[in-house]
């Protein structure tokens, strides 16, 4: 047993960004990403779809390995030597700017200066995306040794390189121009006559206007939150998106890139663009609409993009879905099979693979790290089963079994693997809720879909038991259950249309999807399943009884939530205009979806759903604004109190999927406030960061 290897195969599946798996170098070679990979289908299937001839959206939860994927086609690519491809993270470039860093610079009385600077910063970050992925073209080209094989028929190598700079300088800039004058006008015209309607009348203010952390105030400039509410008009939308779109010059962007793979012999440019999903919903329509459309409809097959997102928060607009691949790689969708044992067979084949690759890359042998008692494919299952082969949470898993058992000297067995997810549920998952909606400082908006998440959470537990309990005093399922003394009840079922409630639920793990099936009467139905720790917490079993007559387990009417959900969300939601504040009640739904929202009151507001939460609002204005912290400065100084141990910008970056150098930006500014400690160590002198005591007592001090 080698304690420490195992402590590194650990780090290495928890670990998000692809870059910084150059870390394991020493261990994995120069390129770690071609020792590690293992598709999540036999045949590399799902690596030969995302490198197929097609467009590709690549779709998974946050940690499931879209990255992975993405490094081991640039790999193959570069071996081909035909195709140029190149890499562009999105979200990475998104956290570098701020908009402090855009003075409006208004040229115009009747334009916000708040809808004016968000105006701005959006036009940096399109242009930034632009601007990137030319130098990414240039490294690559010269990587390639380009010079070498250029034919210079068009043109010179030098000529081309200078168009592609002159290019990059001239998307940087992010002036506002004069024909962006009057769609500015348009919006900031639009949101003043919502903001006086929101703060008008009884002056109360709606869920949808914006809040303080300590209660509504009217706000004499427009935020970013402002600005897309406007952006909910569609007429206006795409009248603003064409404006933007006029300030890039993509003729000669395409032209280039079409001279750039003629003069070097090659078939096309695929460019991956990696966490789109993490954008706003505006900024991501705006990313799909003036930057992928035109790369993708209007280059004749010379350019193929290569897209990870999120599933459900995928924005396709002016791109023809039927003409792009969409592949997604959560569990639900790539074993869909006929039988739910199918479907586990094949990702518990798949977990094998994974780990197995894994620890044989770092010299080690599975088996070796787990108490044989039991059989090595019965920790798998059950690795499964605790992870979903979400390899971000199998790495969290193999950590804390590592702390319990390994460095112990003492063998994984499968209680310990429960214990780890039981551990991981109550140390990260739920305490982030908490700690997000206490200390973070963001819309009311936000804090209220943190609230509803957490309350909804608690209602399809609090189901469970009541399911379990009526199992076991027989008043439920007839004489199904009568063999069962711990009937499982961790999955449930709802109606489709109920799935986008639970969005944000899977998006944290909390919930996965699981299944979509058919109840008794025929009817589609969605299989979802409650996270496996959480279940641990609640003494709950997860799964289902093993046997031939338990096949249809998931789909027995007791485990049937839709009409208890939509008891719960009567109380929880309405219908709103916007202009005249008029509410209309949810079984109305179908008829505004049919008439486009329209207000049939005042013909002229656009209504929307809106959450009540009158008890969430007087609990909101207590809160102590003092004490709020931007989220991404919570996640640090949770990574920072649950590592325990001086940590460089680098290693705090790869536990949170963001930048090193928004680590370093915000870790000073937490340094400023008191709450963390920095110095330069030895060997390396490299400045590195501790969470201070006033930290963990304002923050992590649960009593």
């Amino acid at each position: 047993m080698n304690k420490e290897t195992f402590a590194r195969i650990a780090e290495s599946l928890r670990q998000y960004r692809r870059a910084e798996l150059r870390d394991f170098s020493r261990e994995l070679g120069a390129d770690p990403v071609a020792s590690l990979y293992v598709d999540p289908l036999p045949d590399d299937a799902v690596l030969r779809s995302v490198m197929s001839s097609n467009s590709t959206f690549l779709l998974g939860r946050k940690g499931t390995g879209k990255s992975t994927i993405f490094a081991k086609s640039q790999i193959n690519y570069r071996n081909s030597r035909d195709v140029l491809s190149v890499y562009v993270d999105v979200k990475a470039l998104y956290e570098l700017l701020a908009p402090e860093d855009f003075p409006t610079g208004v040229l115009d009385a009747d334009i916000d200066p708040g809808i004016c600077r968000t105006h701005l910063l959006r036009k940096a970050f399109l242009g930034k995306i632009i601007s990137e992925l030319l130098t990414e073209i240039e490294k690559t080209c010269d990587n390639m040794g380009f010079r070498e094989i250029w034919g210079g028929v068009r043109r010179p190598y030098k000529e081309l390189q200078a168009s592609l700079l002159a290019l990059s300088e001239t998307v940087k800039k992010a002036k506002l121009e004069t024909h962006e004058i009057p769609v500015l006008q348009q919006i900031s015209h639009q949101w003043r006559l919502q903001n006086k309607t929101e703060q008008g009348g009884s002056g109360k203010l709606g869920v949808e206007g914006e809040a303080s952390a300590i209660g509504p105030k009217v706000k004499a400039s427009a935020s970013i939150s402002d600005f897309d509410k406007t952006m909910e008009d569609t007429e206006v939308y795409r009248e603003y998106s064409e404006v933007v779109l006029q300030a890039f010059p993509f003729s000669k962007l395409l032209c280039d890139i079409k001279d750039l793979l003629d003069e070097a012999k090659m078939s096309r440019l695929v460019v991956f663009f990696d966490d789109f999903s993490e954008l706003n919903f505006v900024d991501q329509k705006l990313f799909v609409d003036v930057v992928l459309a035109p790369l993708n409809n209007a280059s004749n097959e010379t350019v193929k993009l290569k897209i990870a997102g999120y599933p459900g928060r995928v924005y396709y607009g002016k791109i023809d879905p039927s003409k792009v691949d969409t592949v997604c790689i959560d569990f639900s969708a790539l074993y869909e099979a006929t039988e739910v044992q199918e479907m586990e067979t094949t990702a518990i084949d798949h977990a094998t693979r994974l780990l197995t690759t894994r620890f044989k890359a770092f010299g080690e042998e599975l088996g070796n790290y787990f108490d044989p008692s039991s059989p090595i494919d019965d920790y798998m299952k059950l690795l499964f089963q605790a992870s979903f082969n979400v390899p971000r949470l199998m790495g969290a898993l193999l950590h804390t079994c590592y702390l319990d058992r390994i460095s112990k000297g003492q063998l994984i067995t499968q209680s310990a693997i429960r214990l780890a997810a039981r551990k991981y549920h109550e140390s990260t998952i739920s305490q982030y809720f908490d700690r997000m909606l206490r200390y973070a400082l963001e819309p009311f908006e936000n804090k209220l879909d943190r609230h509803n998440q957490k309350g909804l959470l608690d209602f399809v537990v609090a189901e469970a038991r009541a399911v379990r309990r009526k199992i076991q005093e027989n008043t439920v399922g007839g004489t199904y259950f009568k063999d069962l003394a711990n009937p499982p009840t961790s999955h449930f079922v709802i109606q489709p249309s109920l799935e986008p409630l639970f969005r944000s639920l899977e998006s944290n793990f909390l919930v996965t999807k699981y299944k979509d099936t058919r109840d008794k009467n025929g009817n589609p139905v969605v299989v979802y399943a409650l996270y496996y720790g959480l279940t641990e917490t609640h003494r709950m079993t997860w799964g289902y009884p093993t046997g031939r007559q338990y096949r249809n387990y998931f789909v027995q009417r007791c485990f049937d939530y839709s009409r208890a959900l939509q008891e719960f969300l009567a109380q929880k939601k309405t219908i709103r205009c916007n202009h005249c504040g008029t509410c209309f009640p949810m079984e109305k739904l179908e008829s505004f979806e049919l008439f486009k929202w329209q207000c049939p009151e005042c013909k002229q507001g656009a209504c929307r759903i809106v959450v009540l939460a009158d008890d969430f609002k007087e609990e909101f204005c207590q809160l102590a604004e003092e004490t709020m912290l931007e989220p991404v400065e919570l996640d640090i100084l949770n990574v920072l109190n649950d590592e325990d141990a001086l940590l460089r910008a680098s290693e705090v970056s790869v536990l949170l999927d963001v930048t090193y150098q928004l680590v370093g930006r915000r870790t000073s500014k937490l340094k400023d406030m008191g709450l963390v400690e920095k110095e330069r160590t030895d060997p390396d002198n490299h400045m590195r960061s501790r969470i201070a005591s006033r930290a963990i007592k304002t923050y992590f001090n649960e009593e």
